[in-house]
């Protein structure tokens, strides 16, 4: 009896020079326009926020409508994502994350993560302190509490897209295809964007201030995981510890 060859696995062909070229093109342009997008829309809201035309027209309707949401499941989380933002929870993340990334021994992306956090927040107080808008009153919304800075922009939101928002993309680069590299992407995600609806929910913060936050702390991911991708081959060994799954190079 003849023995029958086994059949060569099949396997996806390759891309050609040109083709990944002219994707690596294509990737660079989106990534661009979104930067561009991202930048005009914090100056555009950092401009206009203080009309009292966009706190009736948008702001409030869209705060009322949010307030208006009567799951329970949803209302508790909605009601307690806001807790990771204030103290000690905060401090309890951010040791969180750089410990478990130097664990992974992404010693670099640790301190940058650290470190790129702790300056968002700055920058967001300083905003806060140029801008000078008026928390929400309850003229419109209910007020959870009552908090004596101003508003523009949710230091909340910048701090959690800043911290999970790079622990993200890091993860996503170095960690190989799983169903626990997924799960953490997920619960990433999950924090960055529950945050916003969180605060607008407790009625501490406008929509705007919410989406003027995503903006910058989207702004301030982008710039972090580029300045990593460039010093990463820069730094001594014991710095870069793990290796990326994927060889890539700073977009600008």
């Amino acid at each position: 009896m003849k023995r029958v060859a086994a059949s060569a696995p099949v396997t996806a062909p390759k891309e050609s020079a040109p083709e990944q070229e002219r994707r690596g093109r294509l990737l660079a342009a989106i990534y661009a326009t979104v930067v561009l997008i991202a930048t005009a829309g914090f100056v555009g809201l950092a401009v206009f926020v203080n009309q009292q035309d966009v706190i009736t027209g948008f702001d409030a309707p869209v705060a009322q409508a949010i307030q208006s949401i009567n799951v329970p499941v949803l209302d508790w989380i909605l009601l307690h994502v806001s807790d990771l933002g204030w103290a000690p929870l905060d401090v309890v993340c951010v040791v969180a994350i750089a410990g478990a990334l130097a664990a992974l021994r992404l010693r670099l992306e640790a301190v940058v993560v650290v470190a790129s956090t702790l300056l968002a927040g700055g920058v967001g107080t300083l905003t806060k302190d140029v801008v000078q808008r008026a928390r929400p009153s309850a003229t419109f919304v209910h007020l959870a509490g009552h908090l004596a800075d101003f508003s523009f922009p949710s230091g909340h939101v910048i701090f959690a897209t800043v911290l999970f928002g790079t622990t993200f993309g890091i993860v996503w680069i170095i960690w190989a295809s799983s169903l626990l590299r997924n799960a953490v992407l997920v619960l990433l995600a999950s924090l960055v964007l529950l945050m916003g609806p969180s605060r607008i929910y407790m009625g501490e913060h406008w929509p705007t201030d919410v989406l003027g936050a995503y903006c910058l702390g989207g702004l301030w991911v982008a710039g972090t995981i580029e300045l990593l991708l460039a010093l990463r081959p820069r730094v001594r060994p014991w710095w870069q510890g793990r290796e990326f799954r994927r060889r890539w190079k700073p977009l600008v």
